[in-house]
């Protein structure tokens, strides 16, 4: 089966543009692909279909991908229907999800990730989202491309659940990648990514679970900043240092080159 040619969402730290990168790094054999923050999937997207595991602590994102998968059509024909102006948009975006059904959710969800600023999910206290509306509006997927993620996704599984649950699935020759959200980023405390924060304290945990992954069999495969705790916390493992461009406070002209790094469990070409 052909892979979609695009994401049908757009999501704040995508590895979109690591792709070449990261697909040197994908194991060549595996049973099942596991991946806890899945955001907008684009590491799935280019690999051949599989049964997978794919989820995320965002409840939207997976009720969206829930909704993809088993009524693309009417997702597509319903997010067709709403204006594209910035009264739609906030009118839109005012409603309280929990009066709406599943399906609606996901509609709404749909239109304001294509028309919100930068794509960026953020939501306040109350958890209401509140990304302001988009000067630079992207095109919304055709039904042609919905229904094509639809057929792809087939073997997924989506969940919404905590990492440490999911890595607890994996099993022996299960593909794990992981792309967690940087812990004390600066942006995390205004709600990007849901009021759920990804703290130092997680990153324990996220490798005391991914070492008993490891000796259970799994492939792992582990992107994240360079910084020293990640780097000591993961000193036993394989670890490569990457030049990633960067969006500083979300404008391309702040563009910048840092580190990130990529830490495995496995040799390359295995």
């Amino acid at each position: 089966m052909k892979s979609p040619k695009r994401a049908l969402i757009r999501w704040a730290g995508s590895k979109k543009k690591l792709i070449p990168i990261l697909k040197k790094s994908v194991p060549l054999n595996f049973d099942r692909y596991i991946e806890p923050f899945c955001g907008s999937v684009s590491l799935f997207l280019e690999l051949p279909p599989s049964k997978a595991i794919l989820s995320d602590i965002n409840e939207e994102l997976i009720n969206f991908y829930n909704v993809v998968k088993r009524s693309p059509s009417y997702l597509s024909t319903e997010v067709g229907k709403l204006e594209s102006t910035k009264e739609a948009y906030y009118n839109i975006r005012s409603m309280d999800p929990s009066g709406l059904s599943r399906k609606q959710r996901a509609v709404r969800f749909f239109y304001l990730n294509r028309h919100c600023f930068n794509g960026v999910y953020r939501t306040n206290k109350a958890g209401q989202f509140n990304v302001p509306y988009g000067s630079k509006l992207s095109s919304i997927p055709s039904l042609d491309e919905v229904m094509e993620f639809s057929r792809f996704v087939r073997g997924a599984k989506f969940e919404s659940s905590d990492f440490e649950r999911i890595i607890n699935k994996a099993e022996y020759n299960d593909f794990i990648y992981l792309d967690p959200p940087y812990a004390g980023r600066s942006v995390k405390d205004r709600g990007e990514y849901g009021q759920v924060k990804f703290a130092e304290v997680d990153i324990q945990r996220l490798h005391a679970a991914l070492v008993t992954a490891s000796e259970r069999g799994a492939k792992i495969l582990l992107s994240y900043a360079d910084i020293p705790v990640i780097r000591e916390v993961f000193s036993s493992w394989k670890i490569e240092t990457i030049s990633v461009g960067r969006s500083v406070s979300g404008f391309s002209k702040g563009r910048v080159k840092v580190n990130e790094v990529l830490i495995k469990n496995f040799e390359n070409g295995k």
